[in-house]
C-alpha cells in the first residue's frame, strides 16, 4: 500500500484513482460462494446417519453438518443468481453505477435486475430487484440487497475471492413474485469476512420468522456464528428459540436451544448443547465428542447420567465443555 501511495503522490498533476469503474471492478464488488460458505467437518464417503451409541456416527456431528447445510442452502440461491447474471456484460455503466439486466431465464416467469454502486475505492452496495416478466417496471420489488468491500493486498491490489460484507434475503418479498417456493419465508441477514488466505474466515447468519419444519405453519428464529482458520479446525454456534415439547398442549412456551460445535483439522470434535427457558424448570446440558471418523466416543447428559459413555480424555483437545449464549 505504501508503494502505491508514494506513486500516487509522485503523480501530483496526473492524479491517481485507486479503483476503476469498469466491468471487472463492479463484478469484484459482489460476494462469491467461497466467501460465504460454512465448511463443516467432513470426510469423503462418510454417511450422516444418526444413531445413539458409542461407535456410531455422532448425532451432534450430524447436527453440526445439518446446521451448516441449512445456512449454505439459504445463501446458495443468492450467490447462484448473482453469478448467473454477471456472466453477461452489464447493460449499462454510468459513473459509479453498473446495471445488469433486465435478465430472464426461459424456465421462469421472472425478470431480474442487478444494480451495483461503487461507494468508495473498493466498497460497493448492490440491489437485486425482481418482477413478473409481463409486469411493467413499476412492478420491481427488492428481494436481495447488500454491501461488499473487496480485499486488497499490501500494494493496494484487489485479491480475487476475498472480501467482507453483508446482505439481506427477503423471502417475504420473493413470495410476491411468480414461481416462489412457498416453504421459503421470513428474512435472512448474512455477514461474512474472508480477507486473505491466512485470515480466519467468518460467517454470521440471522434468520427471522423462517419456516419451522417440525410444526405445520410454524415459524422460528435462528442465529448462526461460524469461523475457521485456514488449515485448522473451526467452530459453529447456533441458537434457536422454539418449543421442544411438541404434542403437549400444556407446554407451549418456546425454549432456548444453544449449540456450540468445535472441531480440529482432522475432523474430530465436540458439541455442547444447553437447553433453557420455556417450560423447563432449569437448564439441561448435553455433550458429545467424535473421532476423526466421526464416530461417537463420549456422551454425557445432565438430565440422565445413566445414558452417558466414554471417558472425557477421548475428546482430546476438547475435554472442557464450552456453551453458546442463548
Amino acid at each position: 500500500m505504501l508503494r502505491k501511495s508514494l506513486l500516487c503522490a509522485a503523480l501530483l498533476f496526473v492524479g491517481c484513482d485507486n479503483a476503476k469503474n469498469d466491468e471487472a471492478s463492479f463484478r469484484e464488488g459482489l460476494p462469491s460462494r467461497e466467501m460465504v460458505e460454512m465448511k463443516a467437518p467432513k470426510k469423503d464417503g462418510q454417511g450422516l446417519a444418526a444413531f445413539y451409541g458409542e461407535g456410531q456416527t455422532a448425532d451432534h456431528f450430524a447436527l453440526t453438518v445439518g446446521a451448516a447445510v441449512t445456512v449454505n442452502g439459504g445463501t446458495l440461491w443468492v450467490l447462484g443468481l448473482i453469478e448467473t447474471i454477471v456472466k453477461y456484460p452489464p447493460s449499462s455503466i454510468e459513473g459509479d453505477v453498473a446495471v445488469w439486466g433486465p435478465y430472464s431465464d426461459d424456465s421462469e416467469n421472472l425478470t431480474w435486475k442487478l444494480t451495483v454502486t461503487r461507494t468508495d475505492d473498493h466498497s460497493y452496495s448492490w440491489v437485486m430487484d425482481g418482477k413478473a416478466k409481463t409486469a411493467n417496471d413499476s412492478g420491481y420489488v427488492t428481494v436481495l440487497s447488500g454491501t461488499h468491500t473487496a480485499a486488497v493486498n499490501a500494494d493496494g491490489e484487489r485479491m480475487k475471492g476475498f472480501g467482507s460484507g453483508e446482505f439481506l434475503i427477503d423471502w417475504e418479498r420473493r413470495l410476491t413474485l411468480p414461481g416462489a417456493n412457498l416453504n421459503e419465508m421470513g428474512t435472512g441477514e448474512i455477514r461474512y469476512s474472508r480477507t486473505d488466505a491466512a485470515a480466519v474466515a467468518s460467517v454470521e447468519a440471522d434468520f427471522q420468522k423462517v419456516r419451522d419444519e417440525a410444526v405445520q405453519g410454524g415459524r422460528v428464529d435462528a442465529n448462526y456464528r461460524y469461523k475457521q482458520a485456514p488449515g485448522a479446525g473451526g467452530e459453529l454456534d447456533f441458537v434457536i428459540k422454539k418449543n421442544i415439547d411438541l404434542g403437549n398442549p400444556d407446554k407451549q412456551a418456546p425454549e432456548n436451544l444453544a449449540i456450540k460445535s468445535r472441531w480440529g483439522a482432522s475432523g474430530a470434535g465436540r458439541s455442547d448443547i444447553k437447553l433453557s427457558g420455556g417450560d423447563l424448570r432449569g437448564e439441561a446440558t448435553l455433550s458429545e465428542c467424535w473421532d476423526s471418523n466421526f464416530l461417537s466416543v463420549y456422551y454425557t447428559a445432565s438430565y440422565n447420567p445413566f445414558i452417558g459413555y466414554g471417558a472425557v480424555s477421548a475428546c482430546g483437545n476438547f475435554s472442557t465443555a464450552v456453551y453458546s449464549t442463548p
